[in-house]
């Protein structure tokens, strides 16, 4: 019953370099890769909620509007016609689907959400996605220190180094450990290689 189909949900995103519909795609297989190990998941509410998860991104620089709050709220009103727990089992999976979110997934949709999108910020893919938003905001392509730029070492530092213990759901802490690593050796080859060490 998913209500949203691909096609569907491909037009409610512009392009952001880090948050594209190619994003949505590789979180939509992570949720279904987790899927398989947890019982009881409503796969409509799940699929759709990761269909919809950032429909609100590319408006947050501009309003300064939470994207999760303000996606969970324009889910509400596509899923108009749908059943309205259906409706808001969706829109609550998506306001907490957030790293840096007060209220954490209580439903296992939502968790499932929360560690898919996570999933694509770690690992290979998170490696290129962290320059790839980088350069697209004209960052350097490295500074070791807070020097009021953005680069993709620091938002390793940051934020990308904590996701793997952040993950709720034993499926996708698995799949985290391989990831965790590859970045780790990543940035640390890279490190070394700037500073002239190897």
């Amino acid at each position: 019953m998913t209500v949203v189909s691909i096609a569907q949900a491909r037009q409610f995103y512009e392009n952001d370099t880090a948050h594209d519909f190619d994003h949505i795609l590789r979180v939509l297989s992570n949720a279904r890769l987790i899927a398989q190990s947890e019982p009881d998941v409503n796969l409509d509410v799940l699929e759709t909620a990761v269909l919809l998860h950032d429909i609100a991104r590319a408006d947050q620089a501009r309003t300064g509007k939470d994207h999760a709050a303000e996606g969970a709220r324009r889910a509400l009103e596509i899923l108009a016609d749908a059943p309205p727990e259906f409706a808001r089992a969706v829109s609550d999976a998506i306001a907490t689907h957030r790293f840096r979110v007060e209220k954490p997934p209580q439903s296992i949709e939502a968790k499932i959400l929360y560690d898919a999108d996570k999933l694509d910020s770690i690992g290979a893919v998170g490696v290129a996605r962290a320059f790839a938003f980088s350069g697209h905001n004209n960052g350097r392509l490295w500074a070791e220190n807070d020097e009021g730029v953005h680069t993709a070492f620091q938002e390793y530092q940051k934020k990308l180094v904590r996701l793997k213990d952040k993950l709720l759901t034993d499926a996708a802490k698995k799949i985290a450990r391989q990831r965790h690593q590859f970045m780790v050796t990543f940035f640390e080859q890279m490190a070394a290689e700037v500073r002239g060490e190897r």
